[in-house]
């Protein structure tokens, strides 16, 4: 049995469909164009907005003195300091793969 593509009341909605399914799952339901569809920067910014991945909250107990810190040098970075810090846990996640092979193999196995 086919999928048929739903009928949409809203560009929200349609957003909404899209981010969850492949046209992959709609065989038939398109046709080959001739010219190349070409999309509008607009269009693009608010696709990337709907698919930001969502933040968890996590507690993590640490140092008065280490927040303060935190705090100033956010300040004077110009930064909210959860989003520094947040920016700081990616940046060494990420050179940890990178320098570990062992966690590369992990995440392989993911």
């Amino acid at each position: 049995m086919k999928n048929k593509i739903p009928q949409f009341k809203s560009e929200k909605e349609e957003v909404r469909f899209w981010s969850k399914h492949s046209p992959l799952e709609f065989k038939g339901e398109f046709t080959q164009e001739k010219q190349p569809f070409e999309f509008t920067l607009e269009l693009l910014k608010k696709a990337a907005e709907e698919h930001r991945e969502k933040k968890n909250s996590i507690t993590l107990r640490m140092e008065p003195s280490q927040i303060c810190l935190a705090k100033i040098i956010a300040g004077v970075r110009g930064y909210k300091y959860q989003t520094m810090m947040r920016n700081w846990i990616r940046e060494r996640i990420h050179q940890e793969i990178k320098d570990n092979p062992e966690v590369e193999k992990a995440l392989r196995k993911l």
